[in-house]
């Protein structure tokens, strides 16, 4: 039975990030992937900012970058916003990925692909990890495989980040009027409690996606394909997925004696967005870093794992705020968020979606009555 200090489940953009830190730190460290290749899988936007490369180490190369745009954010009236003050990138998700695996494999993680994780059982201070080929033990387990995480499971947590259903269609020969636009919609008919996007990943490539609480996400989204025919009209799909996300904040047990949960699996997202590349990233490297030094100390417990708390503290508040901004937003009606959208300037909607210095802009929103106002209370 080959015996690990520190076993992580789940090859993404959370689980990868831990091995490195955890083999960096000087942990022996096996990183098990349960698909036969290292690559994006669950739908996603796949658009992050030059900080996800920086946090992560890793440099922004050009087969990684597709194509640098700008957020358009549109009320239901259509009136839009954009954010240029925050570039974002779209990326090819599979080749981030596997640039993040080349900097664990360097840092001496073991990397094993087409290997499920079964069952992690605890006998007394060690655990044992059952897969499809062998079993292992570890003095600490990171659970970073999703939203249904068998690592959870195993160890009797049922508690699940409050998740929306996201659908997203990869489209050809699109047509799109701007292509340096990365466009969010908003409004009740076009994505209750959600929103609806149009990501250009190339010149006639886009991906174009929903996520929705309040009805059918393929109704939705091909209501919306429809009512953008002009530009997708006579567009082809070529990838078709769906998968739920969490977007409920964390959950309360996201550590315990000898383990740590992350990214899906403990709803390491930012709640308002949906986006968990960075934030789950981040949340790895955290819980890498922890892992390997209680492992050298002598002491896993849970008072040990604690420390991963601390060093994903930051991203716990802005995850907490976005929560809050989430919760006020999907309760009003397509005449408030027009009302809003009149008030709101792109650094506010920058702050606001991604939980950052949220007080200053809720400070600002006091001055004004009506929605904006009852916004930066809720906040605050």
């Amino acid at each position: 039975m080959r015996h690990y200090d520190v076993i992580v489940v789940g090859a993404g953009p959370a689980g990868i990030p831990a091995a490195i830190n955890a083999a960096k730190y000087g942990a022996e460290t096996l990183l098990l992937e349960k698909n036969e290749v290292i690559m994006a899988k669950k739908p996603c936007g796949e658009a992050t900012s030059l900080g996800t490369f920086k946090d992560m180490g890793i440099d922004p190369k050009p087969y990684i970058i597709l194509h640098k745009v700008i957020p358009r954010v549109f009320a239901p009236n259509g009136k839009y916003i954009d954010v240029s003050n925050a570039p974002t990138f779209s990326i090819n998700k599979t080749m981030y990925l596997q640039e993040l695996a080349l900097k664990a494999a360097e840092e001496g993680a073991e990397i094993h692909v087409r290997e499920k994780v079964e069952a992690v059982i605890r006998k007394e201070d060690m655990f044992h990890v059952k897969t499809t080929n062998t079993t292992y033990t570890a003095k600490v387990v990171i659970g970073a495989d999703g939203y249904n995480s068998i690592v959870a499971k195993s160890l009797g947590i049922r508690e699940k980040s409050e998740p929306i259903p996201t659908l997203v269609y990869l489209m050809v020969n699109v047509k799109l009027e701007d292509s340096e636009s990365a466009r969010f919609y908003l409004g009740t008919e076009v994505a209750p409690k959600g929103y609806a996007w149009i990501f250009p990943k190339g010149e006639k490539v886009a991906e174009v996606g929903i996520g929705v609480r309040g009805g059918m996400a393929k109704k939705y989204l091909d209501a919306f394909v429809k009512a953008h025919e002009d530009e997708l009209g006579g567009a082809q799909i070529i990838d078709y997925r769906g998968a739920p996300v969490p977007i409920g904040g964390l959950i309360s047990k996201n550590y315990g004696d000898g383990f740590i949960l992350i990214g899906d699996a403990a709803g390491t997202v930012i709640p308002l967005t949906g986006a968990g590349i960075h934030s789950s990233g981040v949340a790895g490297l955290a819980a890498g870093k922890v892992a390997a030094q209680a492992v050298s100390e002598g002491d896993w417990s849970e008072k040990a794992m604690a420390r991963w708390v601390d060093e994903y503290r930051d991203w716990i508040d802005k995850i907490n705020f976005s929560l809050k901004v989430m919760r006020f937003l999907e309760k009003l009606n397509d005449k408030e968020l027009n009302q809003l959208a009149d008030v709101l300037k792109p650094d506010d909607i920058v702050r606001l979606a991604n939980g950052e210095n949220v007080r200053s802009v809720a400070m600002r929103l006091l001055k004004h009555p009506g929605i904006a106002y009852k916004l930066a209370k809720a906040v605050l």
